[in-house]
């Protein structure tokens, strides 16, 4: 009777083992590699599920993010919000769910300038896609004349379009070891990364604040998370659920500023060799806002950036 017993209670150990071992189907999240990924932060080093499926996370570099949204194994992306617009427009099945960046932009250089008046005649450096857009309204705002190029032109401000955020610090680096003037245009965690190479680099204009003197709104919705319109059909308490952790995320940045890089090593992030402060943090201008909160200021910037009227149906 004893080994009958053993052997039922052997038995029923499995079984509770094998449920409990069980694994959760998955929903791929997927973000580009710097300040978008900062913007998970917590479900990151936690992890997420909800009910039978659990979140699978995913940092890729920024130029593919886009491409990764229509793929099949893409359920919730987060990715520019001019990126996402775009996308909606041609027919792409996404809905917006979420703002989590609030743009991070700044014209970093080697002297300090009282107005945006004081960049013409001279050449700035800028990354393409939304940065150069942004930085061509915001000046087109101020009645301020751009030109594409490489050398300064009178009374205009000439952007030189150059690969990556990289390459911008190194020839701003050069410039200040020669004793030359240069600007250029950097995101955050590269602007802390060239302030701390630089000792002469100034944030000589902060472009949240150039865009909320044009525009009234407090900071631009730079990077948003769009989830699968059938994704969010099949699955709307997980989107909820996983929207409503996203909203901490904020203290849970300022809270563990020591432990990020560690976090993001965990996924071979770039972010992994950063040495963050609260400075870094407060100039990423990661935070949350409801994709039904942020629809005007939504609106407006993809409106004013790449000329894409958007309806309500886009926003969840």
């Amino acid at each position: 009777m004893k080994k009958i017993l053993t052997i039922l209670l052997l038995g029923f150990t499995m079984l509770f083992v094998s449920c409990t071992n069980q694994s959760k189907s998955a929903l791929n999240i997927y973000m580009p590699d710097g300040a978008p990924a900062l913007a998970m932060a917590n479900v990151l080093d936690e992890g997420f599920s909800h009910e039978d499926y659990e979140a699978n996370f995913n940092i890729v570099n920024a130029n593919m993010i886009t491409n990764i949204v229509s793929s099949s194994s893409c359920d919730l992306p987060i990715i520019p919000t001019t990126a996402a617009a775009q996308l909606y427009s041609k027919g792409v099945g996404i809905r917006h769910a979420s703002v989590n960046v609030f743009g991070n932009l700044y014209i970093a250089g080697t002297t300090t300038l009282d107005s945006l008046e004081g960049l013409k005649g001279k050449v700035v450096y800028t990354t393409i896609g939304t940065t150069i857009s942004l930085v061509k309204y915001i000046l087109a705002q101020n009645s301020i004349e751009v030109e594409d190029g490489s050398e300064p032109v009178a009374d205009k401000v000439v952007l030189d379009s150059r690969s990556d955020g990289t390459e911008i610090v190194q020839l701003l680096k050069k410039a200040s070891t020669e004793g030359k003037e240069a600007y250029g245009v950097l995101g955050e965690p590269v602007v802390s990364k060239a302030l701390g190479m630089i000792s002469n680099l100034k944030l000589t204009f902060d472009l949240q604040k150039e865009y909320k003197e044009v525009t009234g709104f407090d900071g631009y919705p730079q990077a948003c998370l769009v989830v699968k319109d059938k994704v969010y059909q099949e699955h709307t308490g997980f989107v909820e659920a996983f929207l409503d952790k996203l909203a901490s995320n904020e203290n849970f940045l300022k809270g563990n500023v020591n432990r990020l890089p560690e976090i993001f090593k965990k996924y071979d992030s770039t972010l992994q060799n950063m040495t963050f402060t609260l400075d870094t943090i407060t100039r990423s201008n990661v935070k949350f806002q409801k994709a039904s909160l942020a629809m005007e200021s939504v609106k407006n910037y993809v409106a004013a950036l790449v000329k894409v009227e958007l309806d309500e149906e886009f926003f969840l």
